[in-house]
């Protein structure tokens, strides 16, 4: 589901004076690592000073740099795009790619404090990573899957989907799952993994779709298919007017020894849906309580 450019502005405006800020910091930092003789005279008095200041003007560093190449990024895209095309799946995975990359910047940062350089430090631990990554394999291809999710328009944030039986509305869209919140209002976690290898329907492709109503009567209750539609369809007329529902059928759905039930099939828009089951419940109860 598109939505408007302001939104994302307002929120690239909050980061950039936090951005503003950051600069500031290693400003700060870097005088007193690089310049202050009094800091020099202080800090050499604790062996461990300049290890832990050079770790926070790297930490400071790198996260400044990977936020400028977020923002440009972002920029750049919410420049190029119109408010009809823009999704905010590709500004989340920039997100989400700052944030792993942030994440390998704190800690090699962190290792550099403790006296270590990261390059050899992650060397020695090869075997390590390696098991790590043959037991975290799952989670790994989710993480892919779910940046794949984000830089394709395949599904984006607000889309209404239906997979396995499952529907409801796109909330967020994580490195390991999708954030789902269903009609009845709870949520659900899919596997990023689930929504690339299940067949889902994206009704945001759809311009229409068919929804179907079944309700059942005694046998002894005598209604034609006639009657059905002549009490239904005065009740639709504005909406089949303007096109709302472009299809209207009243049928059969199966008949029993005691009972006979009944189909209606309507043409509507898929973001319509909940606002037109309501209204056909309201109609049906009507007439079903017409005829006792």
């Amino acid at each position: 589901m598109s939505q408007s450019k302001s939104v994302f502005r307002i929120a690239e405006n909050r980061k950039l004076r936090i951005f503003i800020l950051k600069i500031f910091l290693y400003g700060l930092v870097f005088y007193l690592v690089k310049i202050s003789p009094t800091f020099h005279q202080w800090g050499s008095d604790f062996s461990a000073i300049p290890d832990i200041m050079g770790a926070l003007l790297f930490l400071l560093g790198g996260n400044i740099i990977i936020s400028l190449a977020r923002m440009i990024t972002a920029r750049l895209y919410l420049r190029k795009q119109s408010d009809e095309n823009l999704h905010g799946n590709f500004l989340l995975g920039i997100t989400w790619i700052s944030n792993i990359l942030n994440s390998v910047i704190f800690l090699s940062a962190l290792i550099m404090a403790f006296g270590f350089r990261p390059f050899e430090f992650l060397t020695s631990l090869t075997i390590v990573a390696a098991a790590i990554a043959i037991i975290s394999k799952e989670y790994i291809t989710n993480t892919i899957n779910g940046l794949i999710i984000m830089f394709t328009d395949q599904f984006s944030l607000g889309d209404t989907i239906k997979i396995n039986e499952q529907k409801g509305i796109i909330k967020d869209i994580t490195l390991l799952n999708t954030v789902l919140k269903r009609d009845d209002g709870l949520t659900m976690m899919i596997p990023n993994n689930l929504m690339l290898s299940t067949h889902v329907i994206n009704y945001r492709f759809t311009d229409r779709k068919d929804v179907e109503f079944i309700f059942e009567i005694p046998v002894e209750t005598q209604m034609s298919l006639k009657e059905i539609r002549e009490k239904i369809e005065p009740r639709l007329t504005r909406r089949l007017a303007s096109r709302e529902i472009s299809k209207f059928i009243v049928g059969l759905s199966g008949i029993f020894k005691e009972k006979i039930a009944f189909k209606i099939i309507v043409g509507i828009a898929p973001e319509k849906e909940p606002e037109i089951r309501e209204e056909f419940d309201e109609i049906l109860l009507e007439i079903l309580y017409d005829k006792k």
